[in-house]
């Protein structure tokens, strides 16, 4: 392949992906400014590889240039279609790429923005506009054009500003990587850790291109002109996967598959009119310039399809409608997202090295079966288990040997709760330095653990709603969704929340059951009356739980009172929870499982009871 060749192709790439991951970063999330501040970094540095290409195969000059076609050619010099290579490449500058890219980094850094960093934002833009005026109004003193191969870096030489505007691009240039590299060291997770070094590690690549610029324009050495556009489609590529695998430059959640199916789309499209396009030049000998704006179009029009559809729905459908179709296409895009994984992989990846694990492991159950959703340190294959065998209501000191095979040296088993759900464990070996793991350990475990079930729970709900939501489309009416015959913890749970509402009580589920219906008498058929016996068959089953000591013994309580005295108090007595775990003397991640455990043994109490009557 010719370095003519090397050339172009690496500046359309190059300038296809600048315009395309513009247009994608600014669709997804198009209320955030840094968003629209970094479509906009992609779109100007889009501008330097149109540049290039210009100069390498330069368009025909028309021949009856309207007055009109001049205003599209502002950022160029006069008579730049008459002169040639070198003209075109005067017409464009990366300073306001940089000066966008680094009030970016300035809006990632963690805490409020300070004056100093408000006013380095103003300064470079006002750099950035001072090189375009002069673009404008005289070009020369930036760079003077020369008849050399536009191949080349050569080819243009310094003129009496270039100096001061390449020191104000490597200083602008250093303050980026500064910002990215305090972000890093500021950062509160190792997720936005990693999102920052690599952003960091982009922007260092694409500083290399400054100096590079300098040495060929300044000296005789024939440095390649494709050495930066290869520079710069890296950095692309590298925030590419910032946004992709770290959720950067974007609101909420980015669906790496999404990115991907985008990406494939796009290049399909591409592809189908780059052929189009050698079609044309090959067979009718038509100017390869003239299909460069065809392209362009073609990216950002099928790239604002989504964005149409959303505007055109407001036109044609109810609101109700609209609202459904836009849920159903945000959950759709959701569906088989593998980022939650590895998300929690990472906090594993924490957790684990903050205790000193061998290993770790997050285990999911589904149906009857044990799902390996994450882990750490742990290579081999796990052995046969049911839910059954990780059922725990708290925290689980594990015995060596306990579990089978690989197993056998597991020191700590976490239960994952959700509303007296078991989703599932938390599995960790035996510490680096020991045997068994500290309280201490054990309670800087215990709250990550809790919102990593809420993680596990919400990205489990997601599915299930996206189910439920394509049954009601397909159906056109919204489908209930029959209750299970047993009383679970969640009925349980409700009913305690309400248990001074009789009107809920006498409609729940638990006022169907027969030793409910014995509590009443022939006079008694209202749901009041039903919600008051419902009353008192808990308050009996709350009871059951009280330790067969008369009194309360005196502090500090035994752990053996803490699930009766957090129940009867919480929803009885209606103390606040503070105050009960202040009089327990426990944490807030203990009150809320011991609270868990305790509606389980109710709503086991319950059936239990109801099966002696039938």
């Amino acid at each position: 392949m010719s370095l003519f060749t090397l050339t172009m192709t690496i500046n359309y790439i190059a300038l296809i992906i600048a315009c395309w991951f513009g247009l994608y970063v600014v669709t997804r999330s198009p209320r955030r400014l840094i968003s629209w501040l970094t479509g906009l970094t992609f779109w100007t540095m889009a501008g330097m590889f149109l540049n290039i290409l210009l100069a390498l195969a330069p368009p025909p000059p028309p021949h009856n240039f309207p007055d009109w076609l001049k205003y599209f050619f502002l950022i160029w010099p006069m008579g730049t279609l008459e002169e040639g290579s070198g003209s075109w490449l005067q017409g464009w500058s990366i300073t306001l790429s940089i000066m966008l890219w680094h009030h970016v980094t300035v809006l990632m850094r963690p805490g409020k923005t300070d004056k100093w960093r408000s006013v380095r934002v103003v300064a470079g833009y006002l750099i950035a506009f001072f090189v375009i005026i002069i673009q404008l109004l005289d070009t020369h003193l930036l760079f003077i054009s020369t008849s050399g191969d536009p191949l080349y870096l050569n080819t243009l030489k310094p003129g009496p500003l270039y100096p001061v505007v390449a020191a104000g691009i490597l200083l602008y240039t250093g303050m980026s990587i500064y910002n990215l590299l305090r972000s890093v060291k500021e950062a509160s997770n190792t997720i936005h850790r990693e999102q920052y070094r690599t952003l960091g590690v982009a922007t260092v690549i694409a500083g290399i291109t400054v100096p590079v610029a300098i040495l060929g324009s300044t000296s005789s050495i024939p440095v390649p002109m494709v050495i930066n556009p290869v520079l710069y489609l890296i950095t692309i590529i590298m925030m590419g996967y910032s946004v992709a695998r770290y959720s950067a430059l974007s609101e909420g959640r980015t669906i790496r598959r999404d990115l991907a199916y985008n990406a494939v789309a796009m290049t399909a499209i591409v592809t189908l009119y780059v052929l189009i396009t050698w079609g044309s030049v090959s067979l009718y000998e038509a100017p390869v310039a003239a299909f460069i704006p065809m392209i362009l179009l073609a990216v950002t029009t099928h790239m604002l399809i989504d964005a149409a559809r959303s505007t055109l729905d407001a036109l044609f459908h109810h609101r109700e409608n609209r609202e459904l179709r836009s849920i159903f296409r945000q959950l759709a895009g959701g569906l088989g997202e593998q980022e939650a994984t590895e998300n929690i992989s990472l906090a594993l990846d924490s957790l684990s090295t903050s205790v000193r694990a061998t290993y770790s492991l997050v285990l999911l159950f589904e149906e009857e079966r044990v799902i390996n959703l994450a882990r750490h340190n742990w290579n081999q294959k796990l052995p046969p288990l049911t839910p059954a065998d990780l059922s725990a209501d708290d925290v689980l000191p594990i015995k060596p040997k306990y579990f089978p095979d690989s197993l056998h040296n597991a020191a700590l088993l976490i239960p994952l709760y959700i509303d007296g759900t078991q989703l599932g464990v938390v599995l960790f070996g035996q510490p680096v330095n020991g045997l068994s793991y500290s309280q201490t350990d054990i309670e800087l475990l215990l709250y990550p653990c809790d919102k990593l079930a809420e993680v596990i729970y919400v990205t489990q709900k997601q599915k299930h709603d996206l189910a439920q939501l394509a049954k009601t489309v397909a159906s056109g009416r919204a489908k209930i969704e029959t209750e299970p015959d047993a009383i679970s913890a969640k009925d349980v749970e409700n009913a305690l929340r309400n248990l001074t509402d009789y009107a809920y009580l006498g409609d729940t589920k638990i006022a169907m059951l027969s030793l409910v219906q014995l509590r009443l008498s022939a006079d008694e058929g209202t749901h009041l009356d039903r919600g008051k016996a419902v009353y008192r068959v808990i308050s009996n089953a709350i009871e059951k739980l009280r330790p067969d000591e008369n009194d309360l013994p005196k502090y500090p309580i035994p752990r053996e009172w803490h699930a009766y005295l957090i129940l009867h108090d919480a929803y009885v007595s209606d103390k606040p929870n503070r105050d009960i775990m202040s009089k327990l003397y426990i944490s807030e991640g203990t009150f809320n499982r011991t609270r868990r455990a305790a509606i389980r043994s109710i709503a086991r109490a319950l059936e239990e009871m109801e099966a002696t009557i039938i």
